[in-house]
């Protein structure tokens, strides 16, 4: 239940970047449906529809989608501003919802009135749904290559961030100063204590974590009674973040990412290691991999 909770609130595309595309992005779905109901001929009943007609629905999906991609985020700007895959399926719902509505009003009023108010309700919707198949099946695939392609294209940005920063950490070997110095507390008596740039990303299995870092040429590792929120309290910097619901990384660690459809991989310095990251906190990450570059710069 989880993992399907988690991907419903993974980031997606809210269509294209901006109103100019998305509007043509419409009209062309609209142009599908006229298209698809010459064709195919879906409507129930054997009733031929005419031209006029075809394009009568053709214009009721516009005017649909454009109200809901295009006006609606003006309207409720705060709810459109971190979007999910879970919003874009409600969102889809609303699509088709309300084309089938206005569709079964038009089969009510104008196109067979001698049915009864459930039949046409019932047909109306029957040829949305046999209508909406393909275009919602397209669009998501089609958005999910957009994110691929931008999430490749990020991963790459940060590789070249990551590359500066190596080069600047040979240029300026990072001092050991004493508020580099970290102990953590368990829950228990234990306690662990290493430099801060020596961490490398603590894992964590419910309220157990294991603590990884450089200690000399190797990688030691500590496992201790305590949970990732206590241990993000305790570290308290910016640059160990919370990646993932199981693992906190260094940044000052990564040595390479890679992104896919599923978001980031973190490979660690020096290490066979990967570190996962959540899709929702793939832009975090990535931010911080910039902010990380620009401070080395200005030391």
């Amino acid at each position: 239940m989880n993992r399907w909770i988690d991907k419903l609130k993974s980031p997606f595309p809210f269509y294209l970047d901006n109103d100019r595309k998305n509007f043509v992005l419409i009209v062309g779905l609209s142009l599908f449906v006229v298209l698809f109901l010459n064709i195919y001929r879906p409507h129930t009943d054997h009733i031929d529809l005419t031209v006029p007609q075809q394009f009568l629905f053709g214009a009721v999906t516009l005017v649909i989608l454009t109200f809901n991609i295009i006006v609606l985020p003006k309207i409720f700007p705060g709810y459109f501003d971190q979007w999910t895959l879970g919003k874009y399926i409600f969102i889809t719902f609303l699509h088709m919802l309300f084309i089938g509505i206005a569709s079964s009003l038009i089969d009510i009023y104008f196109l067979r009135p001698d049915r009864t108010v459930l039949q046409n309700i019932f047909g109306a919707n029957r040829q949305v749904i046999m209508t909406g198949a393909f275009p919602i099946t397209f669009l998501f695939l089609f958005l999910k290559n957009i994110m691929l392609k931008q999430n490749l294209k990020d991963a790459l940005l940060a590789n070249q961030e990551l590359e500066k920063i190596k080069t600047l950490k040979k240029e300026t070997p990072v001092k050991t100063v004493a508020s580099n110095a970290l102990t953590i507390h368990s829950d228990t008596s234990e306690t662990l204590s290493l430099h801060l740039p020596d961490l490398l990303f603590v894992e964590a299995d419910d309220n157990y974590s294991t603590f990884y870092w450089k200690n000399g040429a190797g990688i030691q590792k500590k496992l201790l009674r305590v949970n990732l929120k206590n241990i993000e309290s305790q570290i308290n910097n910016s640059f160990a973040i919370r990646c993932h619901r199981s693992y906190i990384v260094n940044v000052n660690a990564i040595s390479n990412i890679t992104g896919n459809t599923n978001g980031y991989k973190l490979q660690i310095l020096d290490t066979e290691f990967f570190i996962p990251v959540s899709r929702p906190k793939g832009k975090e990450v990535i931010e911080k991999i910039q902010q990380l570059k620009n401070v080395m710069e200005l030391a």
